[in-house]
């Protein structure tokens, strides 16, 4: 059996739990939520109120498909780093949901994932990610005002009931609208 595509999905989830855990303290909440802002998400360059920059609130597609969620959107920035999440505490369909992006630089995209406690395939978890230098996918990063909307195409999750036919390929689009970048 072949490792690799186990090795590039836990590389995703890890990635993406790294980015998770980067801004948990430091959230932002969709204008569709109604939740206020944490007071960690102040910045210098915070855009009036708690609310999604006029350009669209966040959201999530794969191959096409929306993802239904309440989204809270957290955004920070460190040094050339800029880490972007969704999460959904409560997804009916997902579980817990999170969509999460890492981004070098203006436009290097280094790590991509969206994952859920469920709603895989045969009940297993849900997994769709990138990893930049990793093989399968890509992504690019395209950015208005303070919103960035991260698309490409990433690895999904192995099917267990049908491991020798190795992880499918997933087109993805998630819109991150960041009410404030922390650090930014």
């Amino acid at each position: 059996m072949n490792s690799k595509p186990i090795r590039l999905t836990t590389a995703v989830l890890t990635a993406t739990a790294a980015a998770a855990l980067l801004v948990t303290g430091c959230s932002s909440t969709d204008s569709k939520s109604g939740s206020p802002t944490s007071p960690a998400a102040t910045s210098t360059a915070a855009a009036p109120g708690n609310q999604a920059p006029a350009g669209g609130s966040s959201s999530a597609s794969v191959d096409g498909k929306a993802i239904s969620g309440k989204f809270d959107t957290t955004c920070a920035k460190q040094g050339g780093n800029l880490a972007l999440a969704l999460t959904d505490q409560s997804n009916a369909t997902y579980g817990t949901l999170a969509a999460s992006a890492t981004i070098t630089g203006d436009s290097t995209v280094q790590a991509v994932g969206i994952t859920g406690t469920k709603g895989g395939a045969n009940g297993q978890p849900y997994a769709v990610g990138f990893g930049n230098g990793m093989p399968g996918g890509s992504a690019k990063v395209t950015k208005s005002g303070n919103t960035y909307t991260v698309s490409g195409e990433g690895v999904g999750g192995v099917d267990l009931s049908n491991p020798m036919a190795g992880p499918k390929t997933e087109k993805f689009e998630i819109v991150f609208a960041c009410s404030t970048v922390v650090g930014g």
